[in-house]
């Protein structure tokens, strides 16, 4: 769990819009992915769906969920990559200028717990320790 200090009474009470304009999608400490307003940045990819392998990218890939709902296109199919390079690329330094600001509330806010793990190897060294501790008394 992790307070980020955003105020969204306005919002529950129906009285104004959310004061969130990103959302930084985590997985344990692992960064995947941050949407801002209307794009998604992904950091890590699952070429093969949901239970595939995931895969760190290069580069983040970028995806206008209002254009593209479901983030099935890429850059690399464009035809207009090459402008987009061209016009689009100063997104990628408002994703560094936002992530800074998010990093800040990990000072401000630190996480309360540390989040389920489902490692097996982790599991097994637990049960290893509490049977150590059995056979110790």
């Amino acid at each position: 769990m992790h307070l980020d200090g955003y105020d969204q009474t306005d919002l529950i009470t129906g009285k104004g819009p959310s004061q969130r304009h990103e959302v930084f999608y985590f997985a344990e400490s692992t960064l995947g992915a941050v949407r801002i307003d209307d794009f998604k940045y992904r950091l890590t990819d699952q070429p093969n769906g949901w239970f595939g392998a995931t895969v760190k990218v290069d580069w983040p890939i970028l995806v206008n969920i209002r254009l593209d709902p479901f983030g099935r296109t890429g850059l690399g199919q464009s035809l207009f990559a090459k402008d987009w390079w061209a016009y689009e690329f100063w997104r990628y330094v408002f994703l560094q200028q936002e992530m800074g600001k998010a990093a800040q509330t990990f000072l401000d806010f630190p996480p309360m717990q540390k989040g389920a793990s489902f490692n097996l190897e982790a599991l097994k060294e637990e049960l290893d320790k509490k049977m150590a501790s059995q056979a110790a008394r």
